[in-house]
């Protein structure tokens, strides 16, 4: 999913989630990210939580041991960590 960083020209924070409705696309597994109560289909991000580097989305539903650079374009988020993992959503 290179492609989503190379034509995307300004990254955003992982903030500009909040109250956006998205849904799982995809993710590049790793150590600093955990999906283990990742809701099925839609969902709405309530809350973003942050604890020295460590980051939580929804209570927890998904972590992240480091801040992620945020990409949105054409209708889809890729969170981009520094240590290699992404995940990705569509936005609904």
């Amino acid at each position: 999913m290179a492609t989503i960083k190379a034509h995307q020209e300004q990254s955003t924070h992982v903030e500009v989630l909040l109250d956006r409705r998205v849904r799982y696309q995809k993710h590049k597994p790793g150590a600093h990210l955990s999906l283990e109560r990742m809701p099925q289909g839609v969902f709405r991000i309530d809350s973003i939580n942050q604890f020295g580097s460590r980051i939580s989305i929804n209570g927890g539903a998904i972590v992240m041991e480091a801040a992620p650079t945020v990409v949105e374009r054409r209708g889809r988020i890729a969170l981009l960590l520094p240590t290699g993992e992404e995940l990705y959503f569509y936005v609904e």
